[in-house]
């Protein structure tokens, strides 16, 4: 009798025990490994929202660039084939500067641009092909205007940065752009400059022809054919896309 007793008593305080494990596992704060320090979660990411930034980007962005050929006097040598970073500099330049002019006049843009070649030369060494890296570096120190690198950077990217009155400079391979402008197959590196949007796609001065003025292409093409220029390959990478962001 008095072991008929004990063993209901028995699982009783057993199944008190187990309905209380199961609260506190159910109720308790659930713990979160901290990954931020090691390869399985990878490095911590230090992220600073842009405060200028819109919220919701206009239908048309046009930003008033004065533009320039990258052979302003039609002198397509060497040089000038493989200036559109000098070019591009310029024209960036001269619209943070105030010039909202539609054109530059081709005297001043041709002593520009070989004002742009010569700090290439003094720093550099060199001056027909450099990277984005080095064309925003000349930019700071020729114009003191800001610049920043933007890696694998989307359309809204883009478009987010024109409609802060930033603008968008960006390393290509120009044979990749179909430009029926240009002398085929088209330069094997080149350089655009982003100043708008609208309904029928990205706006540019595009300084590979004299008909650059406002010349649209699809993103699409200009994603394609973007890529940093390789000193060591000699040739445009279009496997790093970069665009060089710029304002005052």
């Amino acid at each position: 009798m008095r072991k008929q007793i004990i063993i209901p008593i028995f699982i009783i305080i057993a199944a008190g025990l187990v309905m209380a494990w199961w609260a506190h596992q159910r109720y308790s704060p659930l713990v979160v490994p901290d990954f931020s320090n090691n390869a399985q979660g990878g490095p911590k990411v230090n992220y600073q929202p842009n405060d200028n930034a819109p919220t919701t980007l206009p239908k048309t962005v046009m930003l008033k660039v004065p533009f320039t050929p990258q052979a302003p006097t039609a002198n397509w040598d060497e040089l000038h084939n493989e200036a559109c970073e000098e070019a591009s500099a310029l024209m960036a330049g001269l619209y943070f500067g105030g010039d909202t002019d539609p054109t530059i006049p081709p005297d001043k843009a041709e002593a520009e641009i070989t004002k742009l070649v010569n700090w290439e030369n003094q720093t550099y060494g060199y001056s027909l092909d450099t990277t984005s890296a080095e064309t925003a570096k000349m930019i700071e120190q020729v114009y003191g205007l800001h610049t920043k690198l933007l890696n694998g950077f989307s359309e809204n990217d883009v478009k987010t940065e024109l409609a802060q009155g930033h603008l968008v400079l960006v390393s290509t391979d120009g044979r990749l752009l179909g430009n029926p402008n240009y002398k085929q197959p088209g330069p094997p590196h080149h350089m655009l400059v982003i100043k708008g949007y609208d309904s029928q796609g990205i706006v540019t001065n595009d300084s590979g022809t004299k008909n650059g003025r406002n010349y649209s292409y699809y993103f699409a093409t200009i994603y394609s054919a973007a890529g940093d220029w390789d000193h060591g390959a000699k040739a445009v990478d279009t496997g790093n896309k970069v665009a060089i962001i710029v304002w005052k």
